[in-house]
């Protein structure tokens, strides 16, 4: 499974919890090039964690493709 169908499984189980917060703010931030507290990811679980440094990976490497607006889709939705 590809890390955004995992993110989007993660946030769709649990919406509201802390680990669904911080992705919210580790994507706007990747989104958005704003500034995010690494230090928060270590506090994730080790699967949480793992997921996080994926999604990091993987907007590295598409920096510039549609995983952006897709990443961004899934945030929003799961502050609602």
């Amino acid at each position: 499974m590809n890390t955004l169908k995992k993110l989007e499984k993660r946030l769709l189980k649990s919406k509201n919890d802390s680990g669904s917060q911080v992705f919210g703010r580790l994507v706007r931030a990747l989104c958005v090039d704003d500034d995010f507290n690494l230090a928060e990811i270590y506090d994730l679980d080790y699967e949480d964690f793992e997921l996080a440094l994926g999604i990091i990976k993987d907007w590295r490497l598409d920096r510039y493709t549609k995983t952006k607006e897709r990443l961004r889709e899934m945030v929003g939705s799961a502050n609602k």
